[in-house]
């Protein structure tokens, strides 16, 4: 070969190789808008029937719809994000007030975490949840995954944009309800999809960037960051970004037996309508456990995990378990057991005998909590880096 043709050559095959590169999962990832195909022409991660049929379905209706109307550094970090109420079409908390979010800028513009906050929930004759943004705003005492001093916390170089919960329906609802004995005003507005959805595009505006994205909530917010986050996630920041889902003790189960709670709860939040059609078991009256099962069939990108105990007084006390331990675990074990059978390597449980306590990620709880002898901070980090230490715990229970 000549010595021109073997230049010419050489230039081609680095050339490919840059291509190469540049389709790998690496910092050398497609530029947002390509497709990410996989072998055969399947894209890698959202597929695109499922992402039609999201969208079909209405999730991304709130996308691209809202931006702070103000912005202001506070202590700790944070950037607090407020939204303006628009007579009502805004994103508000349940009785009408204004919602805001904050971020907060990390070691890694590349890494982040997104976490959905807690606080009960509220359906017709049942006000059990946080009504007010403001109760819950950042900064508080910087433990768990929120301490960016210990060197054991695997999101202590993240980046965070974090929503407080005031919607009362978990972050899923769409619906206003005229209720006269709601105690804080005469209708309660549920505004989940519609706060979730401006907190991401948030998140897409102020880190764009990023690469590794874990959506995150507890308790309410983990039923929030099981159910539509982690397709908003993708709608906004495509398929080139490593996504990973913890549900830090969010019930996306549900107790059979208390009927009247659960069509109280699917009337007044309204959020059926946003199952993809072809999420034939996905119900309004059933198990949240559908979607995941359905999300991780049509994403193959995505790894998820779920944090809890079995013996979870809160819990129980929103299942209408508090007498009946024993089922309550039966639930959790089996409903989220068929999940880990049908994708063993993507969805893992972390799951507690014999403990009473409710959620732990924003808790000292996160570096001592163990179960069969892993910590559960050395459990996430697996999780996070998808090593083999990453496996699927469920105590035995202490009583036969």
């Amino acid at each position: 070969m000549s010595s021109l043709k073997f230049k010419r050559f050489a230039v081609l095959m680095l050339t490919g190789a840059a291509f190469a590169m540049m389709g790998s999962d690496g910092d050398g990832d497609r530029r947002e808008g390509s497709s990410h195909e996989g072998e055969r022409g399947r894209r890698k991660g959202l597929s695109h029937e499922a992402e039609r049929e999201l969208r079909d379905a209405g999730v991304d209706k709130y996308l691209g719809e809202f931006t702070p109307a103000q912005s202001i550094e506070i202590e700790g970090g944070w950037v607090k994000h407020t939204y303006d109420i628009n007579d009502g079409d805004g994103p508000i908390c349940i009785a009408g007030t204004p919602y805001s979010v904050f971020t907060r800028r990390g070691r890694s513009s590349k890494k982040l975490l997104i976490f959905e906050q807690g606080g009960g929930a509220c359906w017709q004759d049942f006000y059990n949840c946080n009504i007010l943004s403001e109760d819950q705003e950042p900064p508080g005492p910087e433990q768990g995954i929120f301490d960016r001093s210990n060197r054991d916390n695997p999101f202590r170089r993240y980046s965070i944009v974090y929503m407080p919960y005031c919607d009362g329906s978990v972050f899923t609802g769409d619906n206003d309800v005229v209720d006269p004995n709601f105690p804080f005003g005469p209708v309660r507005y549920h505004r989940g999809l519609r706060n979730q959805s401006a907190a991401m595009d948030l998140a897409k505006a102020t880190f764009p960037k990023a690469r590794r994205i874990t959506v995150a909530g507890s308790s309410a917010g983990g039923v929030g960051a099981a159910g539509f986050a982690p397709f908003l996630t993708r709608m906004n920041f495509g398929n080139r970004v490593k996504l990973t889902v913890f549900n830090d003790a969010g019930p996306v189960t549900v107790n059979p037996d208390a009927l009247g709670a659960i069509d109280a709860r699917a009337a007044d939040w309204d959020f059926g309508k946003f199952y993809p059609a072809s999420c034939t078991e996905c119900s309004d009256v059933g198990d949240a456990t559908e979607v995941i099962k359905w999300r991780l069939d049509n994403d193959s990108r995505i790894r998820e995990a779920i944090y809890e105990t079995d013996s979870d007084f809160t819990n129980r006390f929103f299942l209408g378990l508090l007498g009946n331990q024993p089922r309550f675990r039966e639930l959790v074990v089996d409903g989220h057991g068929v999940i880990n059978d049908e994708f063993p390597d993507r969805y893992k449980r972390f799951i507690v005998a014999g403990d009473g306590s409710h959620t732990a990620l924003q808790v000292p709880l996160f570096y001592t909590q163990d179960a069969d002898g892993v910590l559960l901070s050395d459990w996430t980090y697996s999780f996070l880096k998808n090593k083999d230490s990453w496996i699927d715990i469920v105590e035995p229970p202490l009583l036969p």
